[in-house]
């Protein structure tokens, strides 16, 4: 249950393949910026820190921890506040699509993997993640449980729906693609903030990589921050006790499920899945 209220901020700009110092002063200079506004947790685009796409092979990934992740632990203690980082991650020769969450401490509080990878990515040789982590946020002026969905993942809306039952308040969305225009993509996350009760934040790449319009959702559906399609900083204060009494009031999101309904949604049978998925051990092992 949170508590206050929280400035977030998200960082849009073009992340640039093969050109990770360049990737990594500027996210570096529109953090600073948005700490300058009062921001308290400040995210990244998708993969902001190598620049999305391409082969994992050439990607230029790193482990967690590891040079990039280090530096930006320095400057969010440095700054005393959370910052979402994305980059790709090597784990022994694997290689993920990551997002990194640090604490205003500067200490790695977790990693989320993008869990869905979908026809087009699985060539590059990602390996898909294989959960969806919630983290407590606590600042000055309140604190609240929040979660990610790296992408494609808001595609399913399992992924909003596991994140709401683990208590998450916010969803984050780092973004590297060019649907934050086309209508059908901006009810589908005005749907899950609705369907959810809960608060989605949204932080695309900028032209030239990606067309921006970055946007946070409110836990009625509807955008009330948005960014065009340059380079900037998406600032939006979420009100935690306002959605604490929509919680209370409202009729979605918890309220009104059948659990015991659903076992269809976990039944491995007809599941189709891209013919180079890497799906993690323990999900091959469940799907036989």
């Amino acid at each position: 249950m949170g508590k206050g209220r929280i400035l977030l901020a998200g960082t849009q700009f073009s992340g640039e393949p093969k050109r990770k110092p360049y990737n990594i002063e500027t996210a570096t200079r529109l953090i600073r910026l948005a700490a300058e506004r009062g921001a308290q947790i400040i995210m990244t685009p998708e993969a902001a820190i190598n620049g999305y796409g391409g082969n994992a092979h050439d990607a230029a990934a790193e482990p967690i921890p590891g040079p990039a992740t280090d530096a930006f632990c320095d400057l969010a203690r440095s700054l005393g506040v959370y910052l979402l980082i994305g980059l790709y991650e090597e784990i022994e020769g694997q290689f993920c699509n990551a997002m990194t969450v640090i604490d205003p401490e500067g200490e790695l509080m977790g990693v989320m993997r993008k869990v869905h990878l979908n026809r087009y990515e699985t060539p590059g040789g990602w390996r898909n993640g294989s959960d969806f982590p919630v983290w407590q946020f606590d600042t000055a002026t309140g604190n609240m449980t929040a979660g990610i969905m790296i992408c494609y993942d808001r595609e399913l809306p399992e992924s909003a729906r596991v994140l709401m039952l683990k208590g998450a308040d916010v969803i984050f969305n780092p973004l590297a693609c060019r649907c934050p225009k086309d209508e059908i993509h901006r009810c589908l996350l005005r749907t899950r903030a609705f369907e959810n009760e809960l608060y989605v934040f949204m932080v695309n790449h900028c032209e030239p990589r990606q067309n921006g319009h970055s946007f946070a959702v409110d836990y009625d559906g509807y955008i009330r921050a948005e960014l065009d399609d340059q380079e900037g900083l998406l600032i939006y204060e979420v009100d935690l006790d306002a959605l604490e009494k929509r919680r209370k009031d409202g009729i979605y999101g918890k309220h009104h499920r059948r659990p015991e309904l659903y076992e269809s949604l976990t039944d491995p049978a007809g599941q189709i899945h891209p013919e180079n998925a890497n799906l993690p051990r323990r999900a091959r092992t469940r799907m036989g």
